[in-house]
């Protein structure tokens, strides 16, 4: 056998099928967050960027929303289906509360989010994507990650998570407004920081060790 010549077994097949660990570093700073609700072109577009960036729902669970999914009272959102169908529930602002309950007016039952197409009665995916790029676009934020053309209603859900744990939230809190089913996914998927983590702090350091 040559130096180059690596023997196959059963558990080099296993770790060839073992499924690559996905790390999400790209998220949008508080500053572009804001920049992009403030694009809102109305009530409607900013009550769906303020959800999605305040709260990580998925885009998915957003347009499954109810009037009555909404306690105000309790100052949370019902989710009644995540992912693999788990329900949960989520804490939502003050601010955003307030937008909510001027868009659903009088309104008491139904889609949260309603569509502008009369046969349809919530919106849908594509169109909260739609709302999602233009408003980023109006804006002038771009995707963190190099290899996106435009911004998506997932980097919402990535910032969410990331500034949560930045700003030193517990993990299996985080886990638990997330809808992770177990909290080594929230760690191995937001535990390895960001470039601009790791150079943030850098420069606090190097204040400290290069005068």
């Amino acid at each position: 056998m040559t130096d180059q010549q690596i023997p196959i077994t059963e558990e080099t097949k296993k770790e060839e099928k073992r499924p690559k660990k996905k790390y999400n570093i790209y998220y949008l700073s508080i500053e572009e967050v804001n920049k992009v609700i403030s694009a809102a072109k109305n009530l409607k577009e900013r009550v769906i960027l303020k959800i999605l960036a305040r709260t990580g729902m998925r885009r998915f669970e957003l347009c499954q929303l109810r009037v009555q999914d909404v306690d105000f009272e309790h100052k949370s959102i019902y989710i009644p289906a995540g992912k693999g169908d788990k329900p949960r529930s989520v804490p939502i602002d003050d601010d955003t509360l307030q937008d909510i309950k001027f868009y659903i007016g009088s309104r008491q039952y139904g889609k949260l989010i309603e569509s502008n197409n009369k046969s349809s009665e919530g919106i849908d995916e594509t169109r909260i994507n739609a709302i999602v790029r233009n408003a980023a676009l109006r804006a002038e934020v771009k995707h963190p990650d190099p290899a996106k053309k435009f911004v998506n209603p997932h980097i919402f859900r990535h910032s969410f998570i990331r500034h949560m744990i930045k700003i030193g939230m517990p993990s299996n809190y985080v886990q638990q407004i997330a809808g992770h089913s177990d909290i080594k996914i929230t760690l191995q998927m937001y535990g390895i920081p960001s470039f601009n983590d790791v150079k943030e702090q850098y420069q606090k350091y190097a204040q400290s060790l290069y005068k």
